[in-house]
């Protein structure tokens, strides 16, 4: 495998899409990633890894949201905007039966606030794989690269130091050491054929004892999950305490700061607040009452006035027309009357004539000016009347003025309430006190009932994993049982032989295994070694898989015993072993290379393992591992150096040619070999080699 092209596109620290040109030669397999801590060199180191296994590249075992939450934190987010999606875009060759064939890994992460959409997009030769469905093309690219090989070329500081720390106790070494060489495979071969044999009792008539097998296997198989739930919670609710011990810690101190004041005038504004409160809805329900009574009249001023003027006019009306009335019956009496014209010299037909001319001019002079036609006062009695000019007259003079005074006392008593307000928020709180103590007393409440529940979840675990073990014997005591039976099928006997076989193969592989691994470890230990003059080479205990090292003078020295810095030289000669025996051509990809070394053993990496580990090499160093003297020492073997520099206002890498104190334009490579593209749309399609239009 030799990777040619690297694009990230909005990945944690890389804004916008980022390409790498990766491509090497023979007599330069070297690419060198320079910067400091934090500027992105281990978020590129894993991306490569991330791209091609997805979930399957990290040591340990992730829950898919456990997964989903370690790729969302790594969206892109700059001055606070934070990208929805991302990707890694991976190229690379590939030669399978002499015939190289060229791809090309994509995959892309969308951000569903609630969720992690991932997408993987694999292509060969420019073409997708269309002999396989788009849900095996996970599958293809274990199969092509296995993440348990690919995990022997990805050197990082954590991982040398974990082996370097495993080989000071023989049982963790030789569990390490085993699963590197890929032996945990046989055995879980082995296992396979134990579960075929035993479905094959079950065809033969076993069924009663396949039965209380597979009862067993399913108890046990539960009593597994309840244990690794078991965990998982104790680990959740330990982080959740630890979590509360901070929280109870800053209000400890935020009491501390309050110093126990408290403001005395705040519950007198308080107390104020709520008089205020009474009385503005008092002065609401006298503006109602007023609202439901006469206070309509007195919106329509002019009407009011109008409807009374009629009234007025309609009773003088009245009034003229009952003393034109009187008036004329006096005269009908005066005219009858002799002794008012006794004393005139009047003809009574004259007098009749007086009497009917003063009574014409009389009607005439007491007639209405004008006939109004409809007469409003005829819908109203005289108490009604007398009641609407009181009611006009109060809505008119009173009640505006009324109205204004409670409108104004209402803005003022609205006003004095905001004023109020405003004072008890500004004013200190009296109670600031109660609710941290009563938040602390909280805090602690929660704090104890997870301590306790913690501690019942040991309980419980500690019950799980005793009927595990009894489990596990009574599974072990069944299987032998099984074996014994005599009346097993061919197939059963055929999976009995296998399995012996499969033990023999497994004790032959490790032998053959362990024979290849003291020969190629013995050279790359000396290769890397600062004592090559007296150490001799490395042996291998076949037996109980214990290595020493065998000095020239032929005494032998456990690895265990090699000083810190020693075992770390080791650790790293045994990973360039294995990658070496595993018959896999890949690149190495090596991330803190120098880590805790001595600068004599940093010498010796720098000149007999970087240039010659692997067909090509890449590097992520900080300044303080390869330095301008190792660098120039390396010089001739390297194919292009990058420069990753982080802002701290931004949280932003900036990716240039070059290397820390190397110009780009004194940088390896002949032409610029990254391009940044900050405006890039990640939904548009790149040109890139192994990807087409479709």
């Amino acid at each position: 495998m030799k990777i040619n092209r690297l694009v990230l596109t909005n990945y944690g620290p890389y804004a916008g899409q980022n390409e790498f040109d990766l491509r090497t030669t023979e007599e330069n397999p070297i690419i060198l990633f320079g910067g400091k801590n934090g500027s992105g060199k281990t978020t590129l180191f894993n991306a490569i890894q991330i791209c091609l296994h997805g979930r399957s590249a990290f040591d340990s075992r992730l829950s898919r949201n456990e997964y989903e939450d370690r790729m969302q934190s790594l969206l892109h987010e700059s001055s606070g905007e934070k990208a929805t999606t991302a990707s890694i875009r991976l190229e690379f060759e590939y030669a399978d039966f002499g015939e190289t064939e060229h791809y090309a890994v994509e995959r892309k992460f969308r951000d569903r606030e609630k969720s992690l959409a991932e997408t993987v997009t694999v292509r060969r030769d420019g073409k997708k794989l269309s002999d396989l469905e788009e849900d095996q093309w996970e599958d293809f690219l274990k199969e092509l690269i296995p993440p348990g090989i690919s995990q022997l070329f990805f050197f990082d500081g954590e991982k040398v130091e974990s082996l370097a720390s495993a080989i000071g106790d023989d049982e963790e070494f030789t569990d390490s050491l085993m699963s590197l060489l890929g032996l945990d495979l046989v055995d879980r071969l082995e296992t396979d054929l134990t579960i075929y044999r035993s479905q094959k009792l079950d065809e033969e008539g076993h069924e009663e004892l396949a039965a209380t097998i597979e009862d067993v296997r399913e108890r046990k198989q539960a009593a597994e999950e309840e244990q690794d739930e078991l965990k998982s919670e104790i680990k959740e609710k330990e982080a959740r305490i630890q979590e509360l011990e901070k929280q109870i810690e800053r209000k400890e101190q935020a009491l501390a700061e309050e110093g126990g004041t408290f403001a005395e005038r705040r519950e007198e504004y308080k107390e104020e607040r709520t008089k205020l409160e009474t009385q503005i809805e008092e002065i609401r329900d006298d503006i109602r009452d007023l609202v439901t009574d006469c206070y309509p009249f007195a919106l329509a001023p002019d009407l009011c006035r109008e409807v009374l003027d009629r009234l007025e006019k309609e009773t003088e009306a009245a009034q003229l027309k009952a003393a034109r009335s009187e008036a004329v019956e006096a005269l009908d009496d005066v005219a009858t009357d002799d002794s008012v014209w006794s004393g005139l010299d009047i003809s009574e037909e004259s007098s009749d004539e007086i009497v009917a001319e003063l009574q014409d001019a009389l009607s005439d002079r007491l007639a209405p000016k004008e006939d109004a036609g409809y007469e409003l006062a005829a819908e109203f009695s005289d108490r009604e009347q007398q009641e609407m000019r009181a009611v006009v007259d109060e809505a008119l003079n009173d009640i505006p003025t009324e109205m204004q005074a409670l409108t104004e006392e209402l803005e003022e008593k609205t006003r004095r309430q905001q004023e109020v307000e405003k004072k008890i928020s500004n004013a200190p709180n009296q109670s600031v006190i109660e609710p941290l103590l009563g938040k602390i007393n909280d805090l602690n409440s929660e704090k104890g009932e997870l301590e306790r529940d913690v501690e019942s979840c040991k309980e419980r675990l500690e019950e799980v994993e005793h009927n595990l073990g009894r489990l596990e014997s009574e599974l072990e005591n069944k299987l032998e049982k099984q074996d014994e039976l005599e009346d097993v099928s061919d197939r059963s006997e055929l999976a009995a032989d296998v399995r012996s076989t499969v033990q023999a193969y497994q004790d032959r592989l490790v032998e053959e295994k362990l024979e290849r691994l003291e020969s190629v470890l013995t050279d790359r230990y000396l290769q890397l070694s600062n004592k090559e003059d007296f150490y001799d080479g490395v042996v291998i205990d076949e037996e109980d898989i214990s290595i020493q090292i065998r000095t020239t003078h032929g005494s032998l020295k456990h690895q265990s015993q090699l000083s810190a810095g020693e075992r770390q030289i080791f650790a790293t000669a045994l990973l360039w072993a294995l990658a070496d025996i595993s018959g896999r051509p890949l690149p190495f990809i090596i991330d803190t290379p120098l880590g805790r070394l001595d600068q004599e053993h940093r010498g010796k990496l720098v000149e007999n393992f970087f240039p010659t580990a692997a067909h090509q090499v890449f590097l992520f160093s900080t300044d303080t591992e390869i330095t301008e003297e190792y660098r120039e020492a390396l010089q001739d073997d390297i194919a292009a150096e990058f420069h990753l520099s982080n802002s701290q206002d931004t949280g932003q890498t900036s990716v240039s040619p070059g290397y820390f104190d190397v110009s780009a334009t004194d940088a390896a490579q002949e032409t610029d070999r990254v391009h940044v593209d900050h405006d890039h749309d990640s939904e548009k399609q790149m040109n890139i080699e192994g990807f087409g239009d479709d």
